[in-house]
């Protein structure tokens, strides 16, 4: 769609993300300041856009616009097309309650992965209660909670990536998408047997040290967002809801995190290590 789409269409959209920052719909004048179009003109690509189901419209008290999932798609894509970040998509490889995850290539031909965040499938109850970046905000667009999602986990995976954590290469990002090194394996809870259980463990817990030695926590790690590649490697995945050192909770959610991983290899693989003794000998 991106490829068929009237430069005077992305103007349009442009405009009502522009004018979202400040209403809950945003309403025709407001569109035309700042799309640069006229009004006939404005109604004009609206209309078309709404054929391609690329909007939402009609408040209660005025008519006014805003964007859905698939236009703020094609805004990042856009933007990530002219910065020469990507060429082309492929298939899907994760669909998840917060987030897609598809293959992708770059204008140098390297393989790599575009996550696209979309919360929103969740309650805002419980994406609240997860996300501590929202805060006490009553009135957040999942479009923006999803952009500052996005945010996070390109923050947390460069700070990651520059201390040496196993975590994908982070590449670039805009708006709610994040670009990456795309890593070829399975989940670990997908994983039946490893060579050495217990050196995959220690080589997962040095890495949370490594995480935590670089100032970030996970906040949500389990074998959900770990990738055992092709290679035998172990990559941390997934870390939108990370955490500072210096939280006041950050003692409290890395033993959480340590409890997660312990607790399953004793499941999966009868791998047995004491929490205390873990967090005492590396942290």
């Amino acid at each position: 769609m991106l490829t068929r789409l009237d430069p005077r269409e992305l103007r349009v959209l442009l405009g009502i993300e522009l004018g979202m920052s400040k209403y809950e719909f945003v309403p025709i004048d407001v569109l035309t300041k700042y799309s640069g179009l006229s009004e006939e003109e404005a109604k004009f690509w609206l209309g078309e856009l709404d054929k391609k189901d690329l909007l939402y419209g009609q408040a209660e008290s005025y008519s006014g616009y805003i964007l859905n999932y698939n236009s703020y798609d094609l805004l990042a894509l856009n933007a990530l097309v002219k910065g020469d970040v990507l060429q082309a998509l492929g298939m899907p490889v994760g669909m998840g309650k917060e987030a897609d995850v598809l293959e992708a290539m770059t204008p140098r031909e390297e393989k790599v992965a575009v996550k696209f965040h979309r919360l929103g499938r969740v309650s805002f109850r419980d994406t609240r209660r997860k996300r501590n970046f929202i805060g006490k905000r009553r009135h957040m667009s999942w479009l923006y909670q999803s952009r500052l999602a996005a945010e996070r986990e390109f923050e947390a995976l460069t700070k990651a990536y520059e201390a040496d954590v196993s975590v994908p290469r982070p590449i670039s990002q805009n708006r709610h998408v994040v670009v990456m090194e795309f890593i070829e394996g399975h989940q670990l809870s997908e994983v039946s047997e490893l060579d050495d259980p217990e050196a995959f463990l220690n080589e997962i817990l040095t890495n949370v040290k490594k995480s935590y030695d670089a100032g970030v926590i996970h906040n949500d790690l389990s074998e959900f967002n770990l990738i055992a590649s092709s290679e035998g490697k172990i990559y941390l995945i997934d870390w939108p809801q990370y955490i500072s050192r210096g939280d006041p909770n950050a003692q409290i959610t890395l033993r959480k995190d340590m409890a997660n991983i312990l607790r399953f290899f004793r499941r999966k693989f009868r791998v047995n290590k004491n929490i205390d003794d873990v967090m005492a000998l590396l942290f």
